[in-house]
């Protein structure tokens, strides 16, 4: 199985209020700002635009709970003195015919969503709800798989 770059990076960050990602809830929509290896920029954002490369799969009551099985990527913020923090497990927010790049440098992968051109890393050739089993994808497809909520996602290069 093959993951894209920003899947498995755990960043913390402080960032609070609605808007934030402490105010995000399953079904939320994550565009990722910035990212490197010990921190992350990212807002919470409709579900409709163009830059929600991820969706929040389960919200986590602390920092150090484990996403469920899967090829999440993860957003932690540690919390404070008083606090355990708040985990966001992330899936791809993929549609079949997405197109995601993935941008990479020597501390850290960004995912994003683009439009399908020569700019493009990924495109989603299919995706399977209610099943997380990579091997409802095609032989050479990168595949992302998560168990909450079951999830297949296949992707072709682009």
């Amino acid at each position: 199985m093959v993951v894209l770059g920003v899947v498995g990076i755990v960043v913390a960050g402080v960032i609070a209020g609605l808007t934030g990602p402490a105010g995000a809830e399953e079904g939320d929509c994550i565009k990722v700002v910035s990212a490197s290896v010990t921190d992350a920029d990212v807002e919470k954002i409709e579900c409709s635009s163009a830059e929600a490369a991820f969706k929040v799969a389960a919200k986590l009551d602390s920092s150090a709970d484990s996403c469920p099985d899967g090829d999440y990527a993860e957003y932690s913020d540690s919390g404070g003195r008083r606090s355990n923090g708040f985990k966001l497990c992330l899936m791809l927010n993929a549609a079949e015919g997405d197109c995601f790049k993935e941008e990479s440098s020597i501390a850290a992968a960004k995912t994003t969503k683009v439009t399908c051109d020569s700019s493009a890393s990924y495109k989603v050739g299919k995706v399977v709800t209610g099943r997380a089993d990579e091997n409802e994808c095609e032989s050479g497809d990168t595949v992302t798989v998560y168990s909450q909520p079951a999830t297949t996602i296949c992707l072709t290069q682009a």
